[in-house]
């Protein structure tokens, strides 16, 4: 530990950070220059020179019983203040003596001050020597001021010849916080700010002793600055635990050096302290902005010069530290620019491609792809023109090593077709044993990234490593960890590590050895955490070298600047101040830091080893902030990443909305058949039986590519859409299903895309699938997301009879949870091909086994006659929920709804409800969950809005029958919409409500009109709602005249709105404008009105580039309303240029499902 702590000491130098305390013990390493027998005393000396001073041999209390400050009062007390000091000048023999090579070493040191309680001037004389530093000397309270332009030797008790007075005696040292309070406060300010490294000084100054106690009473002890004393010989054991408590490190140097003198041993420290602090301020250094000359006029050749002697000079770390990184890009920014480089000689060209590759590589910043593209084609040309036979061997070896960084360049950006036509140019007799590796790492990456699995495990098998190498075996263990080949990765790391060990032996502090144990233990560490079952703190391993760098310290750093907030600078900003002018400002230049950074953070893992993830054990801090800024120039190295980090929060960056809506049809068929030819390999080389935990990057792979592939659903052709069918039926019925996760999101993307002939001509594939529900996996029977037609089905006899003996052998045979699958696939086949009466009866014995609300509406759907009476139970069953729902102790979630009734309600007889008790139930219903709505239950939210549905029903019913409210059950009703009241605030949709159909009494239009105008979007939706249950139970609103004019107005404004309103505001309006548009009213006024907002949010709606995902989803949502509408006027018979401008966009191939699914010629009663 002396050695680290040495090299603590090193650092604080270097960084201006160390001050140093020089006490008596020191002055006995000056040389004599007089003939004299007078030599320093140390403190117990000089306490004898004063006990004899005042005491007869015979007549005092004993030496051993009397302090040195004590001793020293007596003697001022007894024989004066004179003497005493004469007594100090005869043991501090001041002249006698000239401070030695070891002052010279010490104070030749980066120290930012020196203290000293030492009376002579051997410290002073000896700055005076040292001719690269400059002291300002401080011996009294005066020479503070102004002194700080220089380290100060500042001596803290007097000083000779003459200052007066020498601090010795305990009056002196009580006085001394008074009346030399700017000493004091100078030492404490140097306590709290700097490494404190103590010399020749035993810690026991009272004065020393109240001031660190000072610091340690207001910092606290954990806080402090690190204090060294420096001994020359072992310290007592009592001694060394009384100064820890003190906060005092003890380095020993005898331990260090036992066979060399004292002085030898202080020698030796102080050369141990000149190596690392030049060392250190080498590797800080190595990028000095004032000894490189570059501006944009210096030519290429004296760019390749400077590039050379950095490359040549770097300390050799296996990853640039973070502190340099702002250094060299300020060198790189400058080199970017590559105009005219094609006029240079080809030679100049190969030796600065060749520096500028191996100084990114050091930067660890990936060649750009512009940079990447520039240097090919001057190689391409020289090919054609043979330039090679003209070449020195050195410039043929540099050419090599360029193709190698080209070939890596390709792989990062996923161009495989230059890739293959570099790895050709490449010869490997050139190359020397690194580059031999580098491009077995390539080959390797390169099989992994493009899933040619076979070739990855060939090449990892015969890629040989030399005996003594310490680098390349770590990126060779990193790929064999990916692939799942834990064993042999932990297996050759730790050999790698052994032998890294054996060589920091013989080269302690060495920066590539020190950096490679890093990366290494912290690699290991990353795979044995991961082993499941493993015991993860006893086969952990530690680095036992210390390094100036640390991996996990690099990457949280890397994490937490990409992690912060981006900076977005617009070209032109106005700023507007307070006298109400205006401030422009113009930001020139585009600065790309982020990108860089977020590149050389993939990069930084690469060298080191390092994936996001290696099974169970995660490092994705800084996951989203790099992928974020590399996708749009890097997509399929993100894409990696994301599979390996076994990612699916951040698939928008890469398959979201946004990144599908540029993209064509033929070129999503294009991605998605690629990625289905990487999901087939993916499928062999999964393992079922680590279904539960990934342990590889193909299980990896097969958690996040059913998402990926689920996305393609909805743009791409009929017949990708089949290739993507086929493959999840051949996933599904093997045993690897449950590795894959998300399945159901595949068949929910087919299902949309495909249009219900297309889902018919493939019923019996679907019927192929396994009856199963599957958690792990997500795997649900896909017949769940068939739409039911109009008409049912008719199946073929064999295709009929198969089916439906397979559901009934698992409904008879199997057990619950398989009964239950069997049981839904037979009720969803129901409802989508006609079964026979044998088979429609035995599912309707089923159902009527259990006797839920769910199958009392199935039983009813199936036979309307027959299940005629559970209408009426559906209703009864319905408000028993209600009440159940209504309790306010406790909140009844797990999907409760009411939507059995909604759906039936226009088909239930009116005069067997008890419309008091309903409204009532619905009353209490709405004012429990107004409480939990509040409280932030979700399911509160839709429970209200359903009573409401249900009201609005139930009122139709009421009113079409011809039905008159009597005032009891006015009063019920109008209570139920005072507790929606309370809910939804002063709500002119219940207003109208109440108006029309309750109250009947005339409604203030004008009043109406404006509250129209005011309507949020809670409102916009109730209205919504309210005309959606108008059109469902087919009320026209020319049977009422208030309604009817309520509704003109209602279509004025929301028509107005919609063509004048923002896009991102305009889901809500579209929603009524869409429900008004569907029904019979007629609109002969507003159309032009309309025209305009349909062309408006024609353009609007597009996505584009810069759009986030949330506004593309935004936008999507109105673009598909505004297709809605037009289609519903075009089924109106309306003619116009807009709408036939809509009907060509829903027939647009590369428009998204959901647009192309609205088909303007298919009526409703097709």
């Amino acid at each position: 530990m002396n050695m680290n702590y040495i090299k603590e000491i090193a650092e604080a130098l270097s960084d201006n950070h160390a001050v140093l305390m020089v006490g008596a013990g020191f002055s006995k390493n000056a040389e004599k220059v007089a003939v004299t027998d007078k030599k320093f005393l140390n403190w117990n000396e000089l306490s004898d020179l004063f006990y004899e001073t005042i005491y007869d041999e015979n007549g005092g209390p004993g030496k051993e019983y009397n302090s040195s400050l004590r001793l020293a009062q007596e003697v001022e007390v007894t024989v004066g203040r004179p003497k005493l000091e004469k007594l100090i000048r005869e043991a501090v023999p001041d002249l006698d003596y000239a401070p030695s090579e070891l002052y010279m070493k010490m104070m030749g040191m980066p120290w930012k001050d020196v203290f000293t309680t030492n009376y002579d001037t051997l410290l002073e004389r000896a700055a005076d020597k040292v001719t690269k530093r400059r002291y300002n000397v401080v011996i009294s309270q005066n020479d503070l001021v102004n002194s700080n332009d220089a380290p100060r030797i500042l001596k803290l008790h007097g000083s000779f010849p003459s200052y007066r007075p020498f601090i010795i005696t305990e009056e002196d040292y009580r006085t001394y916080p008074i009346k030399f309070a700017a000493m004091v406060n100078t030492v404490q300010q140097a306590l709290l700010e700097n490494v404190f490294c103590m010399i020749g000084f035993s810690c026991e100054d009272p004065n020393f002793i109240n001031w660190i106690g000072w610091i340690h009473d207001n910092l606290g002890k954990s806080s402090s600055q690190k204090m060294y004393m420096i001994s020359v010989s072992h310290i007592a054991e009592a001694k060394r635990k009384l100064l820890f408590e003190r906060n005092i490190i003890v380095v020993d140097l005898q331990e260090l050096w036992p066979t060399k003198s004292v002085s030898a041993r202080l020698s030796a420290f102080f050369e141990e302290l000149k190596l690392r602090v030049e060392e250190k301020n080498r590797k800080d250094n190595w990028f000095d902005y004032g000894k490189i000359d570059l501006h944009h006029t210096t030519d290429f050749s004296q760019k390749t010069e400077i590039m050379n002697k950095l490359n040549e000079s770097y300390p050799g770390w296996i990853f640039l530290p973070w502190k340099m990184k702002n250094k060299v890009k300020f060198i790189l920014d400058k080199l970017e620019y590559l105009n005219k480089f094609e006029d240079v000689i080809f030679e100049e060209q190969v030796n600065y491609m060749y520096e500028y590759v191996k100084l990114l590589e050091i930067a660890g910043r990936p060649i750009l792809a512009q940079v990447v593209n520039q240097f090919w084609e001057v190689l391409v040309k020289s090919d054609e023109k043979k330039i090679e036979n003209g070449l020195n061997d050195k410039l043929k070896y540099k050419k090599q090593v360029i193709y190698l960084h080209l070939l890596r360049s390709f792989r990062e950006l996923a161009d495989w077709e230059k890739y293959d036509i570099c790895h050709k140019k490449i010869d490997t007799t050139i190359l020397d044993y690194d580059s031999k590796q580098f491009l077995s790492a390539c080959d390797c990456w390169r099989y992994l990234y493009r899933f040619q699995d076979e070739e990855l495990r060939s090449e990892l098998e015969s890629w040989e490593v030399a005996e003594g190498d310490v680098y390349w075996p770590l990126v060779k263990a990193s790929i064999y960890a990916l692939v799942g080949e834990v064993s042999k990765a932990d297996g050759i790391l730790l050999d790698t590590l052994i032998l890294v060990r054996k060589q920091l032996v013989k080269a302690s502090g060495n920066e590539y050895l020190s950096s490679i144990e890093e990366s290494i233990v912290s690699l290991i560490n990353f795979i044995r955490q991961g082993t499941i079952g493993g015991n993860r703190i006893e086969s952990t391993e530690e680095c036992i070298h210390e390094s100036d760098v640390s991996w996990w310290s690099e990457n949280d750093k890397y994490c937490l600047y990409l992690n912060a907030d981006e900076k977005n600078k617009k070209t032109f900003e106005t700023k507007h101040n307070f006298d109400l002018s205006s401030t422009y400002t113009m930001h020139m230049g585009i600065d790309n830091s982020d990108v860089f950074y977020a590149l050389e953070y993939l990069r930084f893992l690469e060298q080191t080893g390092h994936p996001f993830r290696l099974r169970n054990v995660t490092n994705t801090k800084g996951l989203y902030g790099t992928i974020k800024r590399v996708v749009p120039y890097y997509p399929h190295w993100c894409f990696m990443q994301i599979l390996i980090s076994q990612d699916k929060k951040h698939l928008d960056l890469l398959f979201g909305r946004v990144e599908l809506a540029n993209l064509s049809q033929e070129e999503v068929d294009s991605i998605a058949k690629e990625y289905l030819q990487i999901f087939q390999i993916v499928m062999k080389n999964v393992n079922p039986e680590n279904c539960f935990w990934a342990k590889s990057i193909y299980e990896q792979a097969a958690i996040v590519l059913p998402e990926i592939i689920a996305r393609f659903c909805y743009k791409c052709s009929s017949d990708v859409l089949d290739e993507i069918f086929n493959m999840v039926l051949d996933l599904c019925l093997r045993n690897i299903r449950t590795n894959f996760k998300g399945i159901n999101k595949i068949f929910k993307g087919l299902f949309k895309a495909f249009t219900i002939q297309e889902q018919k001509e493939r019923i019996e594939k679907v019927l192929q699938f396994p009856m199963e529900m599957d958690r792990m996996s997500d795997y649900c029977d896909p017949i769940l997301y068939i739409n039911k037609p109009k008409e049912k089905y008719i199946l073929g006899v064999d295709l009929y009879n198969s089916t439906l003996f397979k559901i009934k052998q698992m409904i008879n045979e199997g057990n619950k949870e398989e009964r239950e699958v069997a049981i839904n696939r037979l009720v969803i086949l129901a409802q989508i091909v006609v079964l026979n009466e044998t088979d429609k009866k035995y599912l309707c014995d089923i159902l009527e086994e259990d006797e839920t609300l769910e199958n009392k509406d199935l039983l009813y759907m199936l036979d309307k006659q027959t299940y005629a009476k559970n209408l009426k139970q559906i209703f009864d069953n319905t408000l028993e929920r209600m009440k159940r729902d209504s309790d306010t102790k406790i909140f009844s979630s797990g999907g409760n709804n009411y939507r059995d009734l909604i759906k039936n309600l226009k088909e239930i007889g009116i005069c067997g409800i008890c419309l008091e008790e309903t409204f009532e139930v619905m009353k209490n219903l709405v004012l429990t969950n107004k409480y939990w709505r509040e409280n932030e239950q979700p399911e509160a939210e839709e429970r209200i809005r359903q009573t409401f549905l249900i009201a609005i029903g139930i009122i139709i019913l009421w009113v079409k029958n011809g039905k008159v409210l009597s005032n009891t059950v006015m009063e019920n009703v109008l209570a139920y919409f005072d507790a929606l009241k309370e809910v939804y605030g002063n709500s002119v949709t219940i207003e109208m409500i109440q108006a029309c159909f309750v109250k009947k009494v005339d409604i203030d239009i004008e009043d109406f009109r404006k509250n129209i105008w005011l309507c949020d979007e809670q409102e916009l939706n109730l209205l919504k709602d309210f005309y959606d249950m108008l059109y469902v139970n087919c009320f026209d609103v020319k049977n009422d005249d208030m309604l009817l004019e309520c509704t003109n107005i209602v279509a004025e404004v929301s028509i107005c709105r919609m063509t004048c309103c923002e896009v991102v505001q305009s889901i809500p309006v579209l929603k009524v404008c869409n429900i008004l548009v569907k029904s019979n009213l007629e609109l002969d006024k507003e159309l032009l009105i309309l025209f305009a907002g349909l062309s408006k949010l024609r353009d609007e709606t597009t996505i584009e580039d810069a759009d986030s995902e949330q506004e593309a989803l935004y936008k999507l949502r109105c673009r598909i309303m505004a297709c809605q509408i037009a289609k519903e006027l075009y089924a109106k018979g309306i003619k116009s240029e807009c709408i036939d401008e809509w009907k060509q966009i829903s027939e647009d191939k590369d428009e998204f499902i959901e647009i192309r699914n609205i088909d303007f010629d298919f009526k409703e009663n097709d």
